[in-house]
């Protein structure tokens, strides 16, 4: 018990730290992220016999007299607590319901154009294609071999469901017996690898098997682009809802739909590879066994291959804050962030030491390098530090207030997605070549996610002096 005792009263910062670590990750698994947008009613309205208005005045009901009704309004007077309430009432404003471009800027002649662009785009084989109205949204009806499917595209129109760098807008189409035929991604600021992956992945392919009269119904979500491929389901789901009943109804056979929703979620081999990620972060964490070059190379093999380019899974600081701002991390990810603010509090950083495949293959190419081509930074390692924690202070100020596409300043799903080369991926491989002779320079200069880690591992580290009195 003594030991136990002292133990807890030497580590009890870093105990502290792991309860209040394990608490939020334990509120967010039950309760979802914050900030979520709350579902409108479906309001419904039946009009029986006994539901009718009728006039109740000092001769009683009178029904012979009612010959119509209409929604009415109630004016209040503001007094401020004094003052006289005038007998006369200001005339009542225009009102009805208003379907405009100024009040719904979906009703825009940019926005026709843009939908009629897309839909041309995206239709196979048409022959013909009208672009109609249906309150607040424009749809195209896109006639096929003598079939007409219906294309509705989320632009300007869903605004509550945010990807990994924000909104993700599609476009659908949907034949007449009520199937979802096809979904193409319009634009995003999504990480252009992440949707090179789910493209090929045939990720959208699966919305083929969808109906809209099924209800809940479920597809694989991809490993690696798992909030993205969450948030296009999430999307296509509320835009069938914004097209039900029409302009869905009109052309369609889906009577019978009363809920509709995708759920895009991992498949359970997650668990196998959170497990292989458990593995290496306890590895490195535990004292038992004795870490040899030749264990430390395994290692940094592993994370680069399994976790870089297979997995091709990356965490960064956004991870930490995206049940903040209302976006929803898978149980991979968010145990995946679990790990390494344990390895931060417990293990001085062992994320950044050991598992992270950007870092280990800058230290790759350095063991391998024959040529004695490193050279001291220019600047120092305490401006190094500074400059870094401004980047990542920048970085987080600007994506918490709302500019998403920030959260895409990171390397690694550039350098290990290998689908795309855009300017992004040029640029990783300069940063990693540029190792060769800076050493690990974008750990030290640029990465936010290593100066929150080293952040939190220097405050568990730190130690107040007491001053000696003489």
């Amino acid at each position: 018990m003594d030991s136990v005792g002292r133990l807890v009263k030497k580590e009890k910062k870093k105990i502290i730290a792991t309860l209040i670590v394990a608490a939020v990750f334990l509120f967010f698994w039950i309760n979802g992220p914050l900030m979520q947008s709350v579902g409108l009613l479906n309001l419904e309205s039946i009009e029986t016999k006994y539901s009718k208005p009728i006039l109740v005045g000092e001769e009683g009901v009178d029904n012979k007299n009612i010959s119509s009704f209409n929604t009415m309004t109630l004016n209040e007077e503001h007094t401020f607590g004094y003052g006289l309430v005038i007998d006369k009432k200001e005339p009542a404003k225009n009102w009805g319901l208003v379907a405009d471009v100024k009040n719904n800027p979906n009703l825009s002649l940019e926005h026709k154009d843009a939908v009629f662009e897309h839909a041309k785009t995206f239709a196979h084989g048409y022959e013909n294609i009208s672009i109609l109205t249906s309150m607040d949204m424009y749809y195209a009806l896109v006639s096929v071999k003598g079939d007409s499917d219906i294309y509705l595209e989320s632009t300007d129109l869903i605004k509550n469901i945010r990807g990994f760098a924000g909104e993700i807008h599609v476009g659908i189409f949907i034949n007449k017996e009520g199937f979802i035929t096809q979904v193409e991604h319009i634009s995003s600021k999504e990480t252009n690898s992440y949707l090179s992956d789910i493209k090929k992945s045939g990720f959208y392919e699966q919305f083929q098997t969808i109906s809209l009269t099924r209800g809940s119904q479920e597809i694989d979500a991809v490993s690696g682009a798992t909030i993205t491929s969450k948030a296009i389901a999430q999307t296509v789901s509320a835009l069938v809802e914004k097209g039900i009943p029409y302009p869905i109804s009109n052309y369609n056979d889906v009577d019978g739909i009363n809920t509709f929703s995708i759920e895009a979620s991992l498949n359970k081999v997650w668990i196998f590879h959170i497990g292989v990620i458990f593995l290496m972060f306890a590895f490195t964490m535990q004292k038992w066994i004795k870490k040899t070059k030749k264990s430390v190379l395994a290692l940094s093999l592993l994370s680069v291959i399994y976790i870089g380019f297979f997995l091709n899974n990356s965490f960064t600081y956004i991870s930490f804050i995206h049940p903040f701002v209302g976006t929803s991390v898978s149980s991979l990810i968010g145990l995946y962030a679990l790990f390494v603010l344990i390895g931060a509090i417990w293990g001085k950083n062992t994320y950044c030491k050991y598992v992270c495949p950007f870092g280990n293959i800058q230290r790759l190419i350095i063991q391998v390098n024959p040529l004695k081509t490193t050279r001291r930074f220019f600047i120092s390692n305490k401006w190094l530090k500074r400059i870094r924690a401004a980047v990542t202070v920048i970085l987080l100020t600007g994506v918490l207030l709302g500019l998403r596409n920030w959260s895409n300043f990171e390397l690694f799903p550039d350098l290990f997605g290998f689908s795309t080369l855009g300017v992004w991926t040029i640029i990783a491989v300069i940063t990693i070549l540029t190792t060769l002779i800076y050493p690990m320079i974008w750990c030290r200069l640029l990465c936010p996610t290593g100066s929150i880690l080293d952040g939190i591992s220097d405050i568990m580290k730190y130690k107040r002096k007491h001053k000696h009195k003489p």
